[in-house]
């Protein structure tokens, strides 16, 4: 098989694998009507409590404006709220609705109790191979990007 091929089948297997996680995440926040992006802030503040924009920015390594554009989504659906700190009127804290809290936690857990139950068949030299081969794979694209695309986002909202 030539070589374009085999990066073709590549691309289109890391694709099908993205698909297949996506509806498998999304399926478990249906009812909330989300997006993977929104899941993917609300997954962060579920597990780190309050934050503020740019911190939530740095941990999914999106930009301050397409993680503010999330955020205004999720206000809009009063999943998120946005709070002035007391001590520093400028800073505005993220967190969770109360009401949202568990279902949020709930989904959560039970997208991770599929992906266990996918996994469970594989061996652990199965894991650690895949885990090598895709950490190999980043490696590689990052490195071949130019200096300033280095570090932009891995997803977009």
């Amino acid at each position: 098989m030539e070589e374009s091929s085999r990066i073709q089948e590549m691309l289109t297997l890391v694709k099908r694998i993205m698909s297949v996680v996506k509806q498998n995440f999304e399926s478990d926040f249906k009812k909330m009507g989300v997006t993977q992006s929104q899941i993917l802030v609300m997954r962060v503040l579920n597990h780190y409590g309050d934050m503020k924009v740019s911190d939530i920015s740095k941990e999914l390594d999106l930009s301050n404006s397409t993680v503010s554009g999330i955020i205004d989504r999720l206000v809009e659906k009063k999943i998120v709220q946005r709070k002035r700190s007391e001590e520093d009127r400028r800073i505005v804290m993220i967190s969770l609705a109360d009401e949202y809290r568990q279902p949020v936690k709930k989904g959560l857990n039970a997208f991770a109790q599929k992906m266990r139950k996918a996994l469970s068949t594989m061996t652990e030299e199965d894991v650690e191979s895949i885990i090598r081969g895709l950490e190999k794979l980043e490696k590689i694209l990052e490195e071949s990007q130019e200096p300033r695309e280095r570090g932009r986002s891995r997803c977009s909202s």
